[in-house]
């Protein structure tokens, strides 16, 4: 029986790759689902039905205000892949006082980026500007003279250091960016529809290491899916995925997301919940055995 899915995610960046591939490669349609894509989406569409699967960097962050979602599976281990970009006339790091951002957790990178510098954000002084529409948007405000820098990801910060800005590196780069990563689905669908959720789960097995053996194909994927994200050609769309691929993983580790609830409940000044409240991870342990 077939049966019909969208799936959420923010935006038509390469990141979110495994997720195009798995559309458009037909990974999702072998076990019976038949998927869609809604871009935009966060957990509240999760929890109203508006999607079925979201993937997000943000999950955790939703969870622990309270939204009743579940983490499936991983999509990467990476939690601090954008990039800080800054004018080439500022010179000393220590001369920045104003740096654009485009989500909450672009502000938690700069801190680790920060703070490998000697600089802490909480007292510096620095002025942060959200700018709506994301990384193309938060370039296109650097070209217009707005800001001395911006967290962009792939490809926005290859253009920006095309043009001359310079790459003072990621939050991986300077401090533990905790994975968060993953596929959340509402706790009702997994009461409901487990096995939506297993056939699901299945195939975004599959998918990564797709992603991983079959690199000409996917490559054509992301061209087509992120075209509208400023990947307009495959030499991008390699760019893009060298630095993307090496972390996608669907395996989640139980006790890094068990301390990215902690630094989240800290954060946010809600009660620390346990990991496995927040996991559910019998489909991904049953597919990562039959993928073996």
């Amino acid at each position: 029986m077939v049966s019909n899915i969208t799936i959420g995610a923010a935006r038509p960046a390469p990141s979110f790759t495994p997720v195009f591939v798995a559309i458009d490669r037909q990974l999702l349609a072998a076990e019976g689902l038949n998927a869609t894509i809604k871009y935009r989406a966060n957990a509240k569409d999760l929890l109203t039905g508006e999607v079925d699967f979201l993937a997000s960097g943000h999950g955790h962050v939703e969870f622990v205000k309270g939204s009743d979602i579940r983490m499936v599976c991983g999509h990467s281990t990476r939690g601090g892949a954008h990039v800080l970009v800054v004018r080439p006339e500022i010179g000393d790091i220590k001369n920045l006082k104003h740096v654009l951002v485009a989500a909450e957790q672009n502000v938690f990178e700069l801190r680790n980026i920060l703070a490998h510098y000697g600089i802490d954000l909480d007292t510096s002084g620095i002025k942060l500007t959200m700018v709506d529409g994301s990384h193309p948007k938060q370039f296109e405000a650097l070209q217009r003279g707005e800001g001395d820098g911006a967290t962009l990801g792939a490809p926005w910060w290859m253009y920006a250091v095309k043009e001359g800005y310079k790459n003072m590196g990621s939050g991986d780069d300077f401090g533990h960016g905790l994975p968060g990563s993953g596929i959340y689905v509402a706790a009702q669908k997994l009461r409901e529809n487990p096995d939506q959720v297993s056939r699901f789960v299945k195939a975004y097995v599959k998918t990564i290491k797709y992603c991983k053996e079959n690199v000409s194909e996917t490559l054509q994927t992301i061209t087509k899916y992120s075209a509208d994200w400023g990947v307009n050609n495959l030499e991008v769309a390699k760019m893009a995925y060298d630095s993307a691929a090496p972390y996608w993983n669907p395996a989640v580790d139980p006790a890094a997301i068990d301390r990215l609830l902690r630094v989240t409940s800290e954060k946010l000044g809600k009660p620390t919940v346990p990991a496995e409240k927040f996991l559910e991870l019998r489909f991904l342990q049953s597919a990562l055995r039959e993928a073996a």
